[in-house]
């Protein structure tokens, strides 16, 4: 017999049996103060579900939501609602019907006696009925539930009436409520196929447990007093039961006060198994029960608090999780190319009925815990579009990839790990020293791990040693260091002996293509070969330098290669010396490099043959700052100091039919310098969150050598993994794809895809429920990932906006680090009270004419501990509210700060209401280089005026990103967008219109012409 046995499912990692990559994660933070201004917030529904053709009413919890009026139901169609404020007086028109039939039961009780929600009364109705044996009439039913829920809704707070369609979609929507505050923030909502229960009170021990048939989903909350529920059930012998806790994951800010765990008991009250978390804080038990009989499910607060917002929703059952779908991509069938060469073939068209739709059927298995693989079908025709589809089946929505190239699936090869693999023979005496001198210095470092365990070139593991050993702590000498770089270069050499081998019985891939694979077993690495079967690179090129760069005026002097090229004239350069053109053979990516040489200017010149117009992607590194011309046309500018390492930027270059100049311009200001410059380029990846997959994956570019080309674990802090390269040589290439942490299993899926780099870049807003008072001003903040390809900025824009808002015209412009834009809202006094659903759009006009448009993904930010967490959402909805209690004005519209002198900004407040809350005002959008006088200003309760003072920032001396001067390399197309806030605490209670802000000068419409501005 079982007893006191906890859930097996805790998760053990091996460490010695996998092969460990350092996770490289570019976490792409939203620095954003608290947008909060008077926002009223939704902070839980429950029941948070309900099943297709049932009607649900929610009982809502939140903040600022009197006045409420309206619900909102994102997301897919199904749902209707219907509000019922909170107060009014009670409907006692069916009251005789419940004391004729109810007024013995001690369950049914006066409802003044009870705190129960009107969906919790209806199910202990329901309850007396079906196991108490209570004689009560369907007619009757219907009667004491609407008199019941009536004396709820009096007695309680806001209510909601969600009708779900017998035919709606399962899946999530979210809520929201509108009041007179504006509307709210969102809370999920989900549509589910499994037999819904409502906990009712008091199961709040084992002797007034709630019965529940299983497979059940039971929508509960954990109440204040440290509340237990308690649910019994009858299980047989073998029975494989799962029991699954999702709370944390319908409100993540729930971890401040409900840290649910669930335990099963037998019919003795031994505890047989317990879970204090599986999905995060959300726990899982997967049991299997030892008899026949009667078990009890527990749920409580594992420090036995309680919260009204304490809403769980928990299923039980012969159930399957962490289910996946494999492959997880197909091929969408090309069927307007099947036409048109019918067309061609048979010279006419037919003109009988039309031709159906191609179809590709992609075979799929569908698994899990406790879910054999089951085929499935997955059906594509040519209407659909490539990209991300939600495929609907009786174990859930799984995501699958739409490709519009070739997709493949893994073949079953054995892989190996190439931790396990036998020592290179002949290993000598001094390389053991020195992995001993690794050991003893370098285990601790984080950077400095076993080269087993991280994806490096021999050189950047040279880099890494001499960078760390540089470092004061470090206690490494000279000649130490020297033995450790031996040491790991032989290693790195070794391993990628072994990878060699490895990869001559690796899959191939055909590219432009794709392929579903999946770790299937801890520690596996996964290898896949391709071909590149063309190289492209530029070059050979003609150099000259040194032209003077002092005080870092060189980057905006014209020397004489931007207005002329003559390969046979000397010119005058620095410090008097006669330079002039000389040709190097080298190609690509390594034009010249590290030339040791400060206060510098030198250029390069290449042509480039094109059989027709198009666009190339041209991955650059530079030391320091760096110009691009093509045809005499300036393309690209960016004017930085940094180290030089390849592919820091990745821009189009668009060339015509014919010969092509290209004229490359790099100043440095002081130490080694010099410019990578890489043609054309792949994009591999591998998605796994996105596929809902637990891998963590991590990719490897590799020569047919197995010696490392470039590797990602991670991009932007999530779990994909991209890598953009650009191959200067024909020939055969592989990747390598593993989990990061070693782990494995059936549905650790993932989806590979190689094909041609495109320009793309994707934002973010926030708060996605902005509400304007009118006549007020609130503030958007827009997060930038930029891809490659776009150095032009990303012109913002607000559409569907209610009738008298407008939206400041403002963009992200391109320069160093800058991912963070800002756009405000204005309300007329007569703005229409009504709230939209709008979209944030970026839109990119690159040089070549091509416009890319993306839309922002709504993004709430909210605070735990003093840390900013973010949810994604599924819109952003812009209300305008009758009064804005204080609104900020600068009366300016454009400013331009110039080196010479400081800049004054007059902001004015105006307070409604009585507001005397004292006030602390900054600005947000300065660009690099300029900042406030004072980083924060008060303004006290009595004052309704003050001054900020914008001043220069230009730092002249230091080294690397600590040099910088704003009016150096300034050549904008358009203004920095900044926004003066005013806040109390961490709170933004008011924003000032936005203001543009221009460096050194504005530029006349001749200039924006010649630097391509849209």
């Amino acid at each position: 017999m079982l007893t006191n046995t906890i859930s097996p499912l805790t998760k053990q990692y091996s460490l010695a049996s996998i092969i460990r990559t350092l996770c490289i994660l570019l976490s792409v933070s939203i620095t954003l103060p608290t947008f909060a201004q008077g926002a009223p917030r939704l902070n839980s529904l429950f029941p948070a579900g309900g099943q297709p053709g049932t009607t649900v009413e929610v009982a809502i919890q939140g903040s600022d939501l009197d006045g409420a009026h309206r619900v909102i139901v994102e997301g897919e169609s199904g749902i209707t609602a219907q509000l019922h404020p909170a107060g009014g007086e009670v409907d006692d028109t069916h009251k005789p019907i419940f004391e004729a039939n109810c007024g013995q039961c001690h369950e049914l009780r006066s409802p003044s006696n009870r705190s129960m929600t009107p969906s919790q009364w209806k199910a202990a109705v329901q309850r007396m009925i079906t196991e108490k044996g209570a004689e009560i009439s369907a007619a009757a039913q219907t009667q004491i539930v609407a008199y019941l829920s009536s004396a709820a809704r009096a007695g309680a707070g806001l209510t909601a009436e969600l009708s779900i369609a017998p035919d709606a979609p399962i899946g999530l929507r979210e809520i929201r409520i509108v009041s007179k505050h504006g509307t709210s923030t969102a809370w999920p909502f989900e549509v589910s196929h499994t037999p819904d229960v409502v906990e009712t009170e008091a199961n709040n021990d084992p002797e007034s447990a709630t019965t529940i048939e299983l497979p059940s989903l039971i929508n509960g909350v954990v109440n204040p007093g440290g509340d237990e529920d308690y649910y019994v059930f009858e299980g047989t012998k073998g029975q494989r039961c799962v029991f699954s806790v999702k709370a944390y994951r319908l409100n993540n800010i729930s971890q401040q006060f409900f840290n649910p765990t669930i335990s099963v008991f037998d019919a003795k009250g031994v505890e047989l198994a317990r879970s204090n978390g599986f999905y995060s804080l959300d726990p899982l038990i997967d049991i299997t029960l030892p008899e026949d009989g009667p078990y009890l499910l527990r749920i409580r607060d594992l420090l036995h608090r309680g919260n009204p917002d304490s809403v769980y929703r928990l299923t039980g059952g012969v159930l399957p999780y962490n289910t996946y779908l494999f492959p997880a991509g197909g091929t969408v069938p090309n069927g307007e190319m099947d036409r048109a060469s019918l067309t061609e073939a048979t010279g006419s068209l037919s003109y009988g009925p039309p031709t159906p739709p191609k179809t590709n059927t992609v075979q799929c298995v569908i698994g899990g815990e406790n879910l054999p693989e089951t085929e499935w079908q997955v059906k594509l025709t040519e209407d659909d579009q490539p990209g991300l589809k939600q495929i609907r089946t009786p174990y859930g929505i799984f995501p699958f990839v739409i490709n519009a190239h070739p997709e493949g699936v893994e073949e079953d090869i054995e892989h190996q790990s190439t931790a396990d693999e036998p020592a290179t023979q002949g290993t000598t005496t001094q390389l053991t020293e020195s992995e001993i001198l690794f050991e003893t210095k370098c285990s601790a470092c984080h950077e400095l791990r076993s080269p087993s365990n991280r994806a490096l070139s021999a050189e950047e593991w040279t880099s890494t040693i001499t960078r760390m050993t540089n470092k004061e702590n470090a206690d490494i000498t000279p000649t130490e260091r020297d033995r450790i770089i031996a040491f790991v270069a032989q290693e790195a050499q070794r391993l990628g002996e072994l990878i060699a081998r490895q990869l001559e019985h690796a899959q191939h891939l055909t590219i432009p293509g794709a392929i579903s694979g999946r770790i299937s077993e801890p520690s596996e690495v996964d290898y896949y070969r391709f071909t590149i079967s063309e190289g492209t690179s530029l070059g050979p090129w003609w150099v000259i330098f040194p032209f003077d760069n002092v005080d870092e005026k060189g980057f905006d002097t014209v020397y004489p290669p931007e207005t002329e090229i003559d390969l046979d004239k000397e010119y005058i350069g620095k410090e008097g010396r006669k330079i002039g053109w000389y040709k190097t053979n080298r190609r690509g990516e390594n034009v010249f490099s590290n030339v040791p040489e400060d206060d510098v200017t030198g250029y390069a010149l290449t042509y480039l043959e094109s059989d027709r117009d198009q666009n190339y992607l041209l991955s650059l590194g530079s030391d320091d700052t760096i110009k691009i011309w093509v045809n005499d046309k300036l393309v690209f500018s960016k004017y930085i100091h940094r180290p030089l390492r390849r592919a820091d930027d990745v821009i189009q270059l668009p060339v015509s039919k014919g010969r092509n100049k290209i004229l490359v311009k790099v100043t440095n200001g002081y130490g080694p310098w010099g410019f990578f410059a890489d043609i054309g380029g792949y994009s591999l990846t591998v998605s796994a969150e996105r596929l809902s997959s637990p891998l963590s994956p991590s990719l490897t570019l590799l020569d047919v050598n197995g010696q490392v080309l470039a590797n990602n674990a991670g991009i932007g802090g999530r779990r994909n993994a991209i890598i953009d390269y650009s191959f200067n040589q024909p020939g055969e290439y592989a990747v390598r794809v593993e989990d990061i942490a070693g782990n494995g299993g059936a549905g650790y899926v993932y989806h590979l895809d190689i094909r041609p780099t495109k320009p793309d870049f994707a934002i973010s807003v926030t708060p996605d429920n902005p509400n304007i008072g009118r006549g007020g001003t609130v503030l958007l903040g827009v997060t930038l990932q930029r891809r490659v390809g776009f150095t032009e900025p990303i012109v913002l824009s607000v559409e569907n906006l209610p009738p008298g808002v407008t939206a400041s015209e403002s963009a992200i412009l391109s320069g160093t680090g800058v991912t963070q834009g800002y756009i405000t809202l204005t309300a007329a006094p007569d703005a229409e009270l009504q709230p939209r659903v709008v979209q944030v759009v970026g839109a990119v006009t690159t040089a070549a004419g091509n416009e890319y448009r993306r839309a922002a993904t709504p993004v709430e930010v909210y605070q735990i501990q003093n840390n900013e967490q973010t949810v994604r959402r599924q819109n952003v909805v812009v209300s305008v509210t009758e009064t804005a209690p204080i609104m900020l004005s600068t009366g300016l519209e454009e400013i331009v700060v110039t080196p010479d002198s400081p800049i004054d900004i007059i902001v004015k407040v105006d307070r409604q209401n009585g507001n005397r809350q004292n006030l602390n005002l900054t600005a947000v959008g300065l660009p690099f280089g300029v900042r406030l006088q004072r980083q924060n200003t008060l303004l006290r309760r009595n004052q309704t005026e003050t001054t900020l003072t914008l001043v220069p920032n230009i730092i002249r001396a230091g080294n690397n990103e600590l040099r910088r001067n704003p009016f150096i390399g300034t050549q904008q197309t358009r203004p920095y967008t900044i926004v003066v806030n005013a806040s109390v605490g961490q709170r933004i209670v008011a924003s000032s219109p936005a203001i543009k802000l221009w460096l050194g000068n504005r530029p006349d419409t001749n200039q924006e012409e010649l630097l391509g501005g849209n």
